[in-house]
C-alpha cells in the first residue's frame, strides 16, 4: 500500500515536471532559458551525488530503503528526461555540454539499479521483488 501511494505520487510528480519542461521550451528560442535548465539538471546531479557521498541516502535507506530508492529514481528520472528533452536539435547550446548531462543521467539510473536491485558478492539486493 505505501510503495504503491509513493510510485503514484512520484508519477503524479513526473508528469507534472514533464509539463514545466513543455512549458520552458516553447520558449526555447531564448539562451537563457537553455541555461536554465542547464543549471537545474546540474544542480539535480550535484544532489544526487551529494546524497551518496555525504552519507544521507545511507540513513535514509536504514529507516525506509522504498523512499531512499524512491528519491534516487526521481531524480535520475528528471535529470534523464530533462537532459533527452535538450538534446532535442532546437536549441543551439554547446552540444558537449548536452551530452555530458546525459551521460551523467545515464550513470545515475545505472547506479541507483546496481546499488539497490542487483545482488552483490552474494549479499541479497536491498529491494526484493
Amino acid at each position: 500500500m505505501f510503495f504503491t501511494v509513493c510510485t503514484g505520487i512520484g508519477i503524479l510528480l513526473i508528469l507534472a515536471l514533464i509539463g514545466l519542461f513543455i512549458l520552458l521550451r516553447h520558449d526555447s528560442l531564448k539562451s537563457e532559458n537553455n541555461k536554465r535548465v542547464y543549471i537545474v539538471i546540474g544542480g539535480l546531479q550535484a544532489v544526487h551525488a551529494g546524497l551518496y557521498l555525504t552519507g544521507i541516502l545511507d540513513k535514509i535507506a536504514q529507516t525506509n530503503v522504498y523512499i531512499a530508492f524512491g528519491i534516487c529514481s526521481i531524480i535520475s528520472i528528471i535529470c534523464i528526461v530533462m537532459s533527452g528533452w535538450m538534446l532535442l536539435p532546437f536549441s543551439k547550446f554547446k552540444h558537449g555540454i548536452k551530452y555530458l548531462l546525459m551521460f551523467i543521467a545515464i550513470l545515475q539510473v545505472i547506479s541507483t539499479i546496481i546499488i539497490f536491485l542487483l545482488p552483490e558478492a552474494g549479499i541479497p539486493p536491498l529491494i526484493q521483488f
